[in-house]
């Protein structure tokens, strides 16, 4: 029995050997850097609206190509029914299962719900309490208050979705989206994303402020700083590494961070705190007023910007994700925001 117990012994330890740091990691955590976020998906939220105006060229290019006596009427070559507005009066009040496309500038009245894709050639104002299950908008794209987009919107210009909207899917424009308050979303990608007015990095300080000392015990590794435990940083000065906080950390009144920061617990920025590069937390990511952040920001929990702040800036393309994200007014994002529990404006 004894050399089968050894035996036993020694095919679990060898099983277990490769398992070892990770082990040793989830017990007591020590990271070897901070995470280098590369955005990958940039151009992915409008994946769906770019393969459906593939399908409608390819259509019409076939339609075109038919001979006047073998054409469908109102139809595409593969038997998808088709609807032109012209005027308001042409959607009706009601439901549509049809694929509608729009040839003019157009606003609606509202209350309509359109079952299939909906294509817009030219600016479109959509009504309150619409129901959409795609648009593709060639030029501006407005949402009314109250819309619902069960799958994706794309604008070519700017996408605008009224108060109170639910985007569910994917949002996303060539130019910019702009939210109002209320509006509840899941993915949004466009080089502009704001809650209302668009807000910009803030600019350089006029004069360096003071370096912070790090609290005793906080040692080198790699290329940033370890600190075991909370960390709180005080107003008006500067760090001048990247920092990886095994605690939560609070960064003071127009604290600028040089590096990136990531911690085991909160992360959380005053009013017009700035960090140059990442921020990464388990738990949640939270910023007051006008605060700034660099590059990506990503959260296990939640993240929650505050009122006018930013994320990456127009030559600096960021990601801000989380289950759930919330945005106050001005909030502004360069990049993509991924929420798969949801997020919204208020």
């Amino acid at each position: 029995m004894v050399p089968f117990l050894i035996l036993l012994a020694v095919m679990l330890g060898w099983f277990l050997l490769p398992m070892f740091p990770a082990l040793r990691e989830l017990i007591r955590p020590t990271d070897v850097m901070p995470l280098q976020v590369v955005d990958r998906a940039a151009g992915a939220v409008d994946f769906f609206a770019r393969n459906f105006r593939q399908y409608f060229d390819k259509q019409t290019t076939a339609l075109a190509a038919m001979s006047a006596a073998n054409r469908p009427r109102d139809a595409f070559p593969d038997g998808t029914r088709l609807l032109t507005l012209k005027t308001a009066a042409d959607a009706g009040s009601g439901t549509d299962d049809r694929l509608v496309v729009v040839e003019n500038p157009l606003t609606l009245p509202g209350e309509e719900t359109f079952l299939v894709e909906f294509y817009a050639r030219a600016p479109f104002t959509g009504g309150p309490g619409a129901v959409y299950r795609a648009v593709y908008a060639e030029r501006e794209l407005s949402l009314g208050e109250g819309s619902r987009v069960l799958r994706w919107a794309h604008a070519v210009g700017k996408l605008s979705a009224g108060a109170h909207s639910v985007c569910s899917g994917r949002l996303s424009s060539d130019r910019l989206v702009s939210l109002s308050g209320g509006v509840f979303f899941e993915q949004i990608g466009a080089p502009v994303i704001a809650v209302g007015a668009e807000n910009e990095p803030p600019p350089e300080p006029p004069a360096l402020a003071k370096e912070f000392r790090l609290p005793e015990g906080a040692y080198a590794a790699g290329d940033h700083i370890r600190v075991e435990g909370d960390l709180s940083i005080p107003g008006g000065v500067r760090v001048t590494s990247s920092l990886v906080v095994a605690g939560s950390v609070t960064i003071g009144l127009g604290t600028i961070v040089e590096g990136s920061i990531k911690a085991h617990r909160d992360v959380e920025l005053a009013d017009e705190a700035r960090v140059r590069g990442s921020v990464v937390a388990r738990r949640r990511v939270m910023t007051g007023s006008a605060a700034w952040i660099g590059g990506p920001v990503i959260a296990e929990g939640r993240v929650r910007l505050g009122r006018g702040t930013v994320v990456g800036g127009p030559d600096l393309p960021a990601t801000v994700s989380a289950p759930e994200v919330e945005l106050a007014q001005g909030a502004t994002v360069y990049g993509q925001i991924c929420a798969p529990k949801g997020g919204r404006t208020f």
